[in-house]
């Protein structure tokens, strides 16, 4: 006999295609009004989901899910960045961002790390296309430049690896720079080690909007990934979307979202010499870069279709679902009671 379908009470508006192909793995989209949380409560009881997936009105899902006992999974994107939107990730099963730099945001207000994900097939690729259409006004297009984006918050991140890999190459190319676009602990160092090696004009570190990313990206001759742990990810998904040239250690997220010399190049981690002759071959020959670049983002369309949405959305509910014991005592105020 064929098992039900199991419900999922999606907050927000859902996408067709999506829908559809969830079904293949068993699960059926309900959409669900977040303007209420009487109404929403009402309308959870009665269907009885396995999962409450709020992609709007994270916190009025979330005291919802957690009074009739649901798991509750937040899907977060650039403009859910909020102490509301941390303070339902604190709340739910799994906080799901499409990409690292969100998740980042989203932890530095308070979102659990342990729960909040990133989901690569969760960017909105088009989204990023058109971001990256505006020069930022921080980079000047004569420079060539070499970009890391992530947090300077500790040794693992590898902005240590890539500094010394950049200071290697710089002398011989004199349009170089190195953008590090974060802040944090061990941004003083990093300067600091540029200084001393003569090199602070051309080694910029600064944290950037994340608005101002796909642009920023768009535009780098490469775009490294130097984590040392798998524990500290980099945006590289948001780099490889818009086309970017990548180069990233193997480790952690990086070897699966990374095709070797098709959609980007990996290195070994602490390895500043192997970056080095890595990056030197990316930066001197812009053609097999660009044709690189070109197969990343092609990579990310197909990443993004609904059916791989589908199938990383099947796995997330199927780690997180079950059925919520929904006490039979509950009432609920008559619709006359509902707030608008």
């Amino acid at each position: 006999m064929r098992n039900p379908m199991r419900r999922i009470a999606y907050v927000g508006a859902a996408d067709r295609n999506v829908a559809e192909a969830l079904r293949e793995y068993g699960y059926k989209l309900e959409s669900v009004s977040g303007h209420s949380v009487v109404g929403m409560a009402r309308e959870l009881y009665r269907m009885k989901p396995a999962v409450v997936h709020s992609r709007k009105n994270h916190l009025s899902s979330g005291v919802v899910a957690k009074f009739l006992d649901v798991p509750l999974l937040v899907q977060a994107g650039r403009e859910d960045l909020c102490t509301t939107t941390a303070h339902a990730a604190r709340m739910a099963s799994r906080t799901l961002c499409g990409a690292a730099s969100v998740r980042e945001a989203l932890i530095n207000l308070g979102a659990p790390p342990a729960s909040t994900c990133v989901l690569r097939s969760m960017i909105d690729v088009h989204d990023d296309l058109r971001a990256a259409q505006i020069f930022p006004p921080m980079l000047d297009p004569a420079i060539r430049w070499v970009v890391a984006a992530s947090p300077c918050d500790g040794p693992d991140r590898g902005h240590q690896d890539l500094l010394l890999a950049f200071l290697s190459l710089a002398r011989s190319r004199p349009k170089l720079k190195l953008l590090i676009a974060g802040e944090g602990s061990e941004a003083r160092k990093l300067r600091a080690q540029a200084e001393q090696a003569g090199m602070l004009s051309r080694v910029v570190v600064h944290g950037i909007s994340l608005q101002q990313l796909p642009a920023v990206f768009s535009r780098a001759v490469a775009v490294i990934g130097p984590s040392r742990s798998g524990n500290s990810p980099d945006p590289i998904p948001e780099a490889l979307a818009v086309g970017a040239p990548v180069v990233a250690t193997a480790i952690g997220s990086h070897p699966t979202w990374i095709r070797e010399g098709r959609t980007g190049w990996l290195v070994p981690p602490r390895a500043p010499a192997a970056l080095a002759a890595r990056l030197a071959q990316v930066i001197d020959d812009p053609e097999l870069a660009r044709k690189v670049g070109e197969q990343a983002r092609q990579a990310a369309l197909e990443i993004a279709t609904p059916r791989a949405v589908a199938q990383e959305l099947a796995r997330c509910y199927a780690a997180v679902g079950r059925v919520p014991a929904l006490h039979t005592g509950i009432s609920f105020p008559g619709r006359s009671l509902q707030r608008a």
